[in-house]
């Protein structure tokens, strides 16, 4: 006699194991996902930083000062939407916000103490805050 297909123990075999590969597939690709995201806002913080201490530079060395809507400009530029779950959104010329998924870190621009050049800081204790600036639990 000649099989013409599969019987019903090989399919429910077959998707079981589909099923038990899936379950682990699903949530390291949501990890992955996450990752890229604060990769791309550490990309967004860094170039923040940047654009900050050139702009300041540029400012110092004219003798004028930087203006909160000048620097909100060049700010507004780095801006990316909540499309998938990861954001980095400009409040104002002194607070940012970057996000992924529902979990959010507020940084505030400040002036360095030492240079008085303006710089990004946020709550350390923060584990989203502590991802992007690379800093090991306190």
């Amino acid at each position: 006699m000649k099989r013409a297909g599969f019987n019903m123990i090989e399919l429910v075999f077959v998707i079981v194991i589909v099923g038990i590969l899936t379950a682990i597939a699903i949530p390291r690709l949501s990890v992955s996902r996450d990752d890229a995201c604060i990769a791309r806002l550490r990309a967004n913080l860094s170039e923040t930083e940047t654009i900050l201490s050139r702009e300041y530079t540029k400012k110092f060395l004219q003798g004028t000062q930087l203006s909160g809507t000048e620097l909100l400009n060049h700010l507004k530029t780095l801006e990316s939407g909540n499309s998938d779950g990861c954001s980095f959104v400009v409040n104002s010329s002194t607070s940012v916000t970057a996000s992924v998924r529902s979990i959010n870190v507020n940084l505030q621009v400040t002036n360095n103490a030492t240079t008085k050049s303006p710089t990004l800081t946020c709550d350390a204790n923060n584990d989203l805050c502590r991802k992007l600036t690379g800093k090991a639990k306190p």
